[in-house]
This record gives structure tokens, sequence and C-alpha cells, in this order.
């Protein structure tokens, strides 16, 4: 595993880790969700190590959204002078994912892998649909998504966010966008005004309706490439039940080639104790088909 250090278009320093190989053709590129980070994902090293061993290459690339606050370093993309700049999940603006994912994706074309499986977890799974919505990378060759969740929809389905939902409201009308708000989000974590506008019904996050289940499904029905859906048994993104979740999103990929979905037995969001078989359905799934 290589330490990769490196900057996006818009100048922030990200670390990536890289399991490579000698075969140089296929590279699963990974985008995480939020609050996550290399050191505490249980699961990615595992990952990792596997595909590497079977061929493949792997990215586990930091986005502007990992851990909770973190000082960033920036590079001015004109003037290349450096500053400092605060984000992390608590302060990350979702729309600027996109340059992260574009440096991961360009970072394993540079190691000279020409085939990219887009991967990734949780609300990491959210911005890869943002990115191919904005991007229409067609250079993809398969798609793979862990936990992916409505976001948007299981907020609004809980009923418990309205009062987060109207401070922040009244924060960004105050001019006081990054101020954090006095409920953490899920209880633990704290989050500013402007970075939970973006989980409002409607808002830049929207973009996987699996609770409403409206006809039309955005991005994601557009996707014409092979598709890996995974969930764990006891995942908190589930919406109905694991069998129907992917009996509607195999229906509204109505342009893939190729869907799967696999339930892991008593995995939860995080698949602790449960990383070896989420690493042996990903590998068994990237062997298949690439």
């Amino acid at each position: 595993m290589k330490l990769l250090h490196r900057y996006t278009k818009d100048g922030l320093n990200l670390l990536g880790c890289y399991w490579g190989n000698q075969k140089k053709e296929t590279c699963v590129v990974f985008t995480h969700g939020m609050f996550d980070n290399l050191l505490e994902n249980t699961f990615v090293h595992i990952l990792g190590e596997n595909l590497s061993k079977n061929g493949y290459g792997f990215i586990f690339g930091h986005n502007r959204g990992y851990g909770v606050i973190n000082n960033i370093i920036k590079k001015d993309p004109r003037t290349k002078k450096t500053s400092e700049e605060i984000i992390g999940s608590t302060f990350e603006n979702f729309g600027e994912s996109i340059y992260d994912i574009e440096l991961w994706i360009e970072e394993a074309r540079k190691l000279g892998y020409s085939k990219i499986i887009l991967a990734g977890h949780s609300f990491g799974c959210l911005k890869n649909l943002y990115y191919i919505s904005k991007k229409k990378p067609y250079w993809i060759e398969g798609f793979i998504f862990i936990s992916i969740p409505d976001s948007v929809g299981l907020i609004n389905r809980s009923g418990m966010f309205e009062k987060m939902f109207l401070e922040a409201d009244k924060n960004i009308g105050n001019g006081r966008a990054k101020k954090i708000l006095a409920k953490k989000m899920l209880g633990v974590f704290p989050i500013c005004s402007q970075t939970l506008l973006n989980l409002k019904k409607g808002g830049i996050t929207d973009i996987f309706p699996l609770v409403e289940n409206p006809k039309e499904f955005g991005i994601f029905e557009k996707i014409k490439k092979p598709i890996l859906m995974i969930l764990g048994e006891k995942d908190s993104v589930i919406v109905n039940s694991p069998e129907k979740d992917f009996k509607i999103l195999k229906e509204k990929a109505i342009n893939c080639p190729d869907f799967t979905g696999i339930v892991i037995k008593d995995g939860t969001h995080r698949y602790i104790k449960k990383e070896n078989e989420l690493s042996k359905v990903v590998n068994e799934w990237v062997k298949s088909k690439f």
C-alpha cells in the first residue's frame, strides 16, 4: 500500500492510498462517506489488499468531507501560494466533491489503468452519482454502490430535522452559513448550516429518491454500465427491506445491462466484523465482469 498526497483542481491537498498490481488494467476508485477516513474504516484495507492480490488496482481517496473537522492545506491554482482551510464533513460543500472524485480517477489513469470502476460507500455513493450526472464519464466501466442512502428521503421521513432546517435557514439569512447547529447530526456529529441544507428536499443531494420512489429516478436510471449494489442485512439505509429495495432499484436501472444486488447477512452500515464477506463479494463481482 502506498500513500498519495495530491492536489485537487481547486487546490486542496488530499490523501489517497493505493494498492497496486503488475497488470495495470483495471482499478477500483473508492469514494468514502460522511465523517469517514482511512484510519477508521474497518473494511477498506482488506478490500484493497484482496483486489491487489487478484490483479486489480484500488485507490481509496479522501474527499473534502473526510473526518469531522479538518485543517486541510490549500494551494492557490494560480499563484501557487499555500494556506489552510477548515473543512471536513461539518463544513463541506457537496457540489465541490466533483473535484475530489475527478482527482482520484485521473490518478488511476496516470498510473496506467485503462479501465476504471467507480465505487462508493454510504454518502460517497451520492457523490459518485452527482459526479456522473455532471461529468458523464464514458470511460467508467462499472459502478459499485455499498450501502447507498436516500439521505434526503430518510431525513424527510423521520420528521426529526425540521427544527434543524429552520435554524439553518435563519443562520444563513443572518449571513452565518458556517455556523454549527445546536443539535448534532445523528446525535453525534456537528454540522454547519449550509451543509445541512444540502440535505433538504429538492436540494443538491436529493438524487437517489428511493423513499419517494417516483416514476423517473434521475441519474441512476441513466447508468449504462454494470452495477453492483451491496446492503448489510441490518443496514440503517434500508428503506423497505433489502429484497424490496433491490427489486425497485433493478426496475429503475432501465439502461443498466447487468444489475447485481447482494445482501450481507448480519451486516451493518459499516460492515464491522463483516469486512471479509464484503471484500469477497466485491472481488468476485469484479473478477466475473472485468
